[in-house]
């Protein structure tokens, strides 16, 4: 796997109640670059990851990225609770209706790199809040990303498996060779986790 090239170009962002999340940013990324957003709350850091994914659309700028291979790791794991960890992990090659070989062999591969394959057939109730955080790394590594974004996904956690899943990620990023976009609050965690701090200003971000 290769990594994305992404590109914000002059992008601002207004909602509708007319407040102004981003003005004017330009930000170029390399492929295979781990980048981490460092930043206040409310300066636009998890805006940008929603234009990046296209889940937004910018008010006005160009934001441009040659993969549509995006994975998304939100602040919280965002499980389906009625489904097991691999039916959880294998939602977004059912989506993408990969052949059911494919998606098995995907799953397989997702969990056995995050460590979870002792508890493949586990409820999310079951699982502690880093082997959550875990199963939904393992569901974005499904679709093998050229471009893995992540909102300050373990913010909630206690430190000891903070360190333990930034190490995870940064060997999962050395080892998939993706592009990385990291969004923390944290000096120490952004430094850790980059090749490049981005350090964004506030209203509106930039």
């Amino acid at each position: 796997m290769s990594g994305a090239t992404l590109d914000f170009t002059d992008v601002a962002m207004r909602f509708p109640n007319g407040t102004v999340a981003l003005g004017g940013v330009d930000l170029s990324i390399r492929p295979g670059e781990f980048v981490s957003l460092l930043g206040p709350s409310g300066c636009g850091k998890s805006t940008l990851l929603r234009l990046a994914s296209g889940l937004d659309t910018a008010t006005s700028g160009r934001t441009a990225s040659d993969t549509d291979r995006i994975g998304y790791v939100f602040q919280d794991a965002t499980l389906l609770p009625w489904l097991s960890v691999e039916r959880n992990v294998a939602l977004f090659g059912e989506l993408d209706r990969l052949p059911r070989p494919e998606i098995e062999r995907r799953v397989a591969h997702a969990l056995d790199m995050v460590g979870l394959a002792p508890f493949a057939k586990h409820l999310p109730h079951q699982l502690s809040g880093g082997m959550r955080m875990r199963t939904s790394l393992a569901r974005s590594l499904v679709n093998n990303p050229a471009l893995f974004l992540f909102d300050e996904p373990f913010g909630a956690l206690d430190e000891f498996t903070r360190e333990k899943l930034n190490d995870d990620v940064r060997a999962l990023w050395r080892d998939e060779g993706f592009t990385g976009v990291f969004v923390t609050h944290s000096i120490a965690e952004a430094v850790y986790m980059a090749t490049r701090v981005v350090v964004m200003g506030a209203s509106p971000g930039r």
